[in-house]
C-alpha cells in the first residue's frame, strides 16, 4: 500500500503529465489551424482575337482564370479583396449598355438575376469551391461605366453572392467579398464577352501595341487570414496592317 505522501506524489505527477499533454495537443492544433493558409495563386488571362492593329481598339472576348491552392480547406480563410492590373492594350467601354441597378440581382440565382438585367449581361462562367467540391455559375453584368457587378450562383441554387468590380483607371478592384472560413474560392473562371456596347464600341476592345512585347495582367489577392498573394499572365499578339485608306 502506497503512504498518504507517496500517493499525493503520484497524483501530482499524473497532473502534471496531463498537463503536459494538453499543451502539446494545444501547441499542435494551433500548428494546424495556422498552417491553414493559401499557399499559390495562378492566373490565366487569354485576349482574343490574338491579333490587332497597333492604334485602334477593336471587339475582342478575354477568358481569365484564378486558381488558388490551400494546404486545409477546413480551416482556411477567404480572399478579402482581389485588385487587377490591366495592360494599357485593352480597355472596357460601357457605351450604350444599361446599367443594372445592383438591388435587382442582389440576393438572386442565376436565372432570377438574368432575367432581371438581361441587357447588362457582358459574360459569365464557372465557379469552383473546396477544390471542385462545390461548383457554381457566374454571371458578369454591367453596373455602369466603372462597375462590374459579378453575380455567384453556389451550389448552384445553395447561396449567391454578387461581388462588386470598380474601374479606376487601369485598376479593376473586387473588395467586398465574404469572408467564408472552409468554403473557399479556389477557380474563377469567367470571360467577358465580344458585346457591342455602340455603333463602332464593344464593352471590351484590344489593341497589338507592340507585337514583340507581352501584354501582362497582374492580379493581387489579400486574404482575411493576412496572406497577400500576386500572379501575373503574359500574352503576345500580333499585329495586323492597317488598312488602306480609299
Amino acid at each position: 500500500m502506497l503512504s498518504n505522501g507517496k500517493l499525493r506524489r503520484g497524483v501530482r505527477r499524473k497532473r502534471c503529465l496531463v498537463a503536459a499533454l494538453l499543451g502539446v495537443i494545444g501547441a499542435l492544433s494551433l500548428t494546424s489551424v495556422a498552417s491553414a493558409v493559401p499557399l499559390s495563386q495562378s492566373l490565366f488571362v487569354q485576349v482574343l482575337p490574338a491579333k490587332g492593329d497597333k492604334k485602334v481598339f477593336r471587339g475582342a472576348t478575354q477568358h481569365t482564370i484564378i486558381s488558388t491552392v490551400y494546404d486545409n480547406f477546413a480551416t482556411s480563410q477567404s480572399p478579402r479583396q482581389t485588385v487587377f492590373t490591366i495592360p494599357p492594350a485593352v480597355k472596357f467601354v460601357n457605351g450604350n449598355i444599361p446599367a443594372c441597378p445592383l438591388s435587382s440581382i442582389q440576393g438572386k440565382f442565376t436565372a432570377a438575376a438574368q432575367q432581371s438585367c438581361p441587357q447588362s449581361i457582358t459574360g459569365g462562367g464557372k465557379v469552383e469551391v473546396n477544390g471542385g467540391a462545390i461548383g457554381g455559375t457566374v454571371t458578369l453584368f454591367s453596373g455602369g461605366p466603372k462597375t462590374i457587378y459579378v453575380q455567384t450562383d453556389v451550389g448552384p441554387g445553395a447561396t449567391s453572392l454578387t461581388i462588386i468590380g470598380t474601374l479606376a483607371g487601369k485598376t479593376l478592384t473586387f473588395s467586398n467579398i465574404p469572408n467564408t472560413p472552409g468554403l473557399v474560392l479556389t477557380k474563377f473562371d469567367t470571360t467577358f464577352n465580344k458585346r457591342k456596347s455602340g455603333k463602332k464600341t464593344f464593352y471590351f476592345m484590344a489593341r497589338c501595341p507592340n507585337p514583340k512585347k507581352l501584354n501582362s495582367t497582374t492580379e493581387t489577392t489579400t486574404f482575411y487570414s493576412g496572406e497577400v498573394l500576386s500572379a501575373t499572365a503574359g500574352q503576345k499578339c500580333k499585329q495586323t496592317k492597317p488598312k488602306k485608306k480609299k
